[in-house]
């Protein structure tokens, strides 16, 4: 954990300003980063009026806890807010009008104020709102598994074995959709961590839950069992039938946060590669298997910088071999 600054330290930057040196000449000289004695600075007054002594006294009073609710301290600002509540103004917009005139007040201090008694305002400003919620609703966890989840209990990425996030083992997966025009085709891709070799799946009959589940069983049961250890998609509803494709192929499947793909970074990347041979914008279901194979080969066989210009099949035989021998 980051210490505060001490006194000693405010004064230190004290005796920089006067000599004019800069931020990142005093932050080294105390061992801190420029970042940190420039805001330090900054709410401060600035160079021209930081004080050591003030700074400390300040700084004693901002740690202070638990801090007075902000509506309550400053019961004109309260009124301020109940005004523009009273003109059908939302808490972002009252946040924004306000922050203009230099009264600064962020949005969800007031809804809470609205929802919870003693912050400020009156127990019914709840009423102001625009949908007069007697209470809030809650959007669900920003993180995780919502309750509800059609996936049932999925297995979160986090419980993935340490191994697989190093790129150290063969056969661990990253699993996705591509969609065509108008969502009415997609293709799955697979592909593999270490060797990002990549597997092409034909969806022929769409991409909802029954038809999502068969086809990965095929694609799977394609693999060397050493070579998919794990897979990883993201929350679709499309892979509501996880458990029965991890019974039947041994392949432990695990799933991404919400609104997080840069935890399967191979497949954003290969999608993006497979988008030269299957647009954006364009029907998926016109490419029967063969051609997905073919794609599926030429993708594999492209010299890759990150292999010194091997090719992903290079990679993949290499370690499919160690891994029999």
């Amino acid at each position: 954990m980051v210490s505060r600054l001490t006194r000693a330290e405010r004064e230190a930057i004290t005796v920089g300003i006067e000599n004019g040196d800069t931020d990142a000449v005093i932050g080294r000289r105390i061992g801190r980063h420029r970042s940190t004695v420039g805001r330090e600075i900054g709410r401060c007054g600035g160079r021209g009026v930081y004080n050591a002594g003030w700074a400390t006294i300040t700084a004693a009073e901002r740690a202070e806890r638990p801090k007075p609710f902000k509506l309550v301290s400053d019961p004109e600002l309260a009124l301020e807010v109940t005004e523009l509540l009273g003109k059908k103004y939302s808490p972002q917009v009252i946040s924004v009008v306000l922050a203009r005139q230099h009264r600064f007040v962020s949005a969800e201090t007031i809804y809470q104020a609205c929802y919870r008694p003693g912050r400020g305002l009156d127990p019914d400003a709840w009423k102001k709102l625009a949908r007069q919620r007697q209470k809030r609703k809650h959007a669900g966890r920003r993180w995780g598994f919502a309750s509800g989840n059609p996936l049932g209990k999925p297995r979160s990425i986090h419980q993935r074995h340490q191994l697989s996030f190093l790129r150290v083992q063969t056969g661990h997966l990253e699993g996705d959709l591509i969609v065509g025009a108008n969502n009415q085709s997609a293709v799955i891709t697979i592909c593999e961590r270490v060797s990002r070799f990549t597997w092409l799946q034909q969806l022929p009959d769409g991409y909802k839950t029954e038809p999502v589940a068969m086809a990965l069983i095929e694609v799977l049961e394609r693999i060397p069992v050493q070579m998919r250890r794990t897979l990883t998609w993201d929350q679709g509803r499309e892979m509501k039938y996880w458990a029965e494709v991890e019974s039947v192929t041994g392949t432990s499947i695990f799933f991404c946060d919400p609104h997080s793909p840069w935890q399967r970074p191979t497949s954003e990347n290969t999608n993006g590669i497979l988008r030269r041979w299957l647009p954006k914008g364009t029907r998926l279901d016109i490419h029967d298997q063969t051609e997905l194979d073919r794609i599926g080969d030429l993708i594999n066989h492209m010299p890759r910088r990150l292999f010194g210009w091997d090719t992903a099949n290079d990679v993949y035989l290499r370690h499919l071999v160690a891994t029999t021998t």
